[in-house]
């Protein structure tokens, strides 16, 4: 009888935790990263598929990794490279690596992606997360 409400209590076990792993996101492919990022305030992320990038007016993640444009914040134009990575207590999402143009040093720029059935594709960079990011068509404003 013990033996027998043991083994209930394990498959109950399991099965009430199998929920909750399923409900972790598949990782993300270079279909879900691949293309045009843009947000309200007239940043662009391209992301190719070859691990290459272009940023186009995107806020500086730190001193000395953009260019001061009399905008302040500083913010960032140029060629990057990206890389699979999640910033820390985020989304899965990519890392932008650049080298800082004032002192050459590679600065980091992270875009936490999110999947969702109701808002499709979208992505935010944790030290600016204001404003939101989508991919494909211009940003709605």
């Amino acid at each position: 009888m013990v033996a027998a409400a043991g083994s209930l209590i394990a498959a109950l076990i399991g099965f009430l935790m199998d929920p909750i792993e399923d409900q972790s996101p598949p990782p993300l492919t270079v279909t879900d990263v691949e293309g045009v990022w843009s947000a309200s305030d007239d940043g662009r992320l391209t992301v190719q598929a070859d691990g290459s990038a272009e940023l186009e007016g995107v806020t500086e993640p730190e001193v000395n990794c953009g260019q001061y444009t009399g905008r302040n914040p500083s913010t960032y134009t140029g060629p990057a490279t990206w890389v699979f990575d999640t910033f820390p207590d985020e989304s899965p999402g990519i890392r932008l690596d650049y080298p800082g143009p004032a002192t050459g040093k590679t600065c980091r720029i992270y875009l936490s992606i999110s999947i969702s059935d109701k808002y499709g594709i979208r992505g935010f960079l944790p030290h600016d997360s204001d404003p939101s990011y989508v991919r494909g068509a211009p940003h709605p404003g």
